[in-house]
């Protein structure tokens, strides 16, 4: 039996377009690449569909892992070498 994550993938291949699978997988590899820094969020919430429907380019995608990073740095404990402050600080050197 498959499970329903595999399903969501299999029926939005069949219907995606090209230039839209092409879209997805650049999202997902350049988030799987800076996955500690900011791209975990992308990787393990977001559908290809989703991906699709909230991003229009990977400048969109690298400004909203951005403000995750960020965002977790309200939540550190405030010592300058607390993961948070690396991982935002990481996050300035995506590629």
């Amino acid at each position: 039996m498959k499970s329903s994550t595999l399903s969501i993938y299999e029926r939005w291949l069949e219907t995606a377009t090209k230039e839209q699978i092409e879209f997805v997988d650049a999202v997902y590899k350049i988030c799987e690449d800076n996955y500690e820094n900011g791209g975990d969020t992308v990787c393990e919430c977001y559908t290809p569909s989703e991906v699709i429907e909230d991003f229009s380019s990977l400048s969109e995608v690298k400004d909203f892992c951005g403000l995750q990073a960020e965002r977790s740095l309200n939540y550190r404990w405030g010592e300058d070498s607390d993961s948070e402050l690396e991982r935002y600080t990481n996050f300035k050197k995506w590629e």
